[in-house]
């Protein structure tokens, strides 16, 4: 006989979904910090070549592409004229992590999405 309790033999919640991409604000970024004594040789090196290029200015411009890039997804729920709604929805979700909670939010934002003459999905 199993043991129901056990993670790996539970029933997956049937509200589960993905977590949507919300704004860049709320993605974790790497941390680059880690304590001098459990630093290994190899990754020695790689700090010295981090400190190279920040005297470089090379890591600037890398950083630069990486914000244009965490913020092309923004750029096109700005361009829809409904960002304010599309917010809203994802903060709900984030809150409930239900999408049937969110019908008020969600409502919003398909009225937003079709005043603002934005095209539909094709299904």
């Amino acid at each position: 006989m199993t043991n129901p309790t056990r993670p790996d033999q539970q029933e997956q919640d049937p509200n589960w979904a993905p977590t949507p991409r919300a704004h860049a604000q709320y993605q974790r970024r790497p941390s680059s910090s880690s304590s001098s004594s459990s630093t290994s040789p190899d990754k020695r090196s790689g700090d010295t070549a981090e400190k190279d290029k920040l005297e470089k200015g090379d890591d600037d411009d890398d950083e630069e592409e990486e914000e244009e890039e965490e913020d092309e997804y923004e750029k096109r729920i700005e361009r829809t004229g409904c960002s304010v709604e599309n917010e809203a929805l994802q903060m709900c979700y984030a809150e409930t992590h239900d999408w049937r909670a969110c019908q008020k939010e969600m409502l919003a934002f398909r009225e937003c999405w079709k005043r603002n003459g934005n095209v539909e999905a094709e299904q």
